[in-house]
């Protein structure tokens, strides 16, 4: 093989690579920006989730001094029953 093919076909792999090289760029370039669309959301989202999160936190505090309360109550119902 002449050495004009041989490079040649070199160049020719060498466009083949760029261009896919190319094509990786471009779909990089789409995935970062649909990643920041993605961060953006989730940001507001997270945001939006801190007063139930707050509602949840006392809606548990108070179930648990109901419950507290209630077993106070039957221990003291019981107290008054046996003596």
């Amino acid at each position: 093989m002449s050495d004009d093919k041989r490079l040649e076909r070199i160049e020719d792999k060498l466009d083949k690579v760029s261009d896919h090289i190319s094509s990786i760029d471009v779909t990089i370039a789409q995935q970062h920006l649909s990643l920041k669309e993605h961060i953006r959301r989730t940001n507001l989202l997270e945001q939006d989730m801190k007063p139930v999160k707050q509602h949840v936190i006392m809606i548990n505090g108070v179930l648990k001094f109901i419950g507290l309360l209630a077993t106070l109550l039957g221990l003291a119902a019981t107290f008054t029953k046996l003596f």
